[in-house]
């Protein structure tokens, strides 16, 4: 008999029964976060992202908080992954080259 894992847990979320709001609010998010996105690459900040959000998208403290923190990871991730990117191209090239 296999022992149970006392440190998994299944969350609240997992317990929610299927409602075509989630579909809808998870949309709303996800074009909100995209938003975010091309907010943050014309040089807004992560504060100002937030404190925009709430009037601008009429979305409460809480959600323009997690999207504004999730546009500046995601950025970051991003940026990261270009500059990574364009060494290891250049790195190729140089071999192919000299």
């Amino acid at each position: 008999m296999a022992k149970k894992n006392p440190g998994l847990r299944v969350g609240i979320e997992a317990k929610i029964a299927y409602s075509p709001i989630l579909n809808i609010l998870g949309n709303q998010y996800e074009s909100i976060r995209r938003t975010g996105l091309n907010d943050m690459q014309k040089g807004m900040s992560e504060d100002e992202i937030e404190k925009s959000y709430q009037s601008r998208f009429n979305i409460q403290w809480a959600w323009a908080d997690s999207i504004a923190t999730e546009v500046k990871q995601t950025y970051s991730q991003l940026t990261t992954a270009k500059k990574l990117n364009l060494n290891r191209l250049t790195e190729q090239i140089r071999k192919k080259f000299y």
